[in-house]
């Protein structure tokens, strides 16, 4: 048990649940596209993916 009452289970499903979440937040939500955020350019959100043609990343 943790110091909030969960079991070890329980703290593990959520923080399986976090992790998932988080790494949605950064995948393009471009049907030809689905890379990770860090595979665009920052400015103009190409991606650097040579056979992506993907023109903006898309949240």
């Amino acid at each position: 048990m943790d110091k909030k009452g969960y079991s070890k289970d329980k703290a593990n499903a959520i923080a399986q649940a976090v992790v998932k979440r988080e790494a949605q937040r950064r995948i393009c939500k471009n049907e030809k596209c689905k890379h990770f955020s860090h595979d665009h350019i920052r400015n103009s959100e190409t991606c650097l993916v040579l056979d992506c043609d993907c023109g903006k990343f898309t949240n």
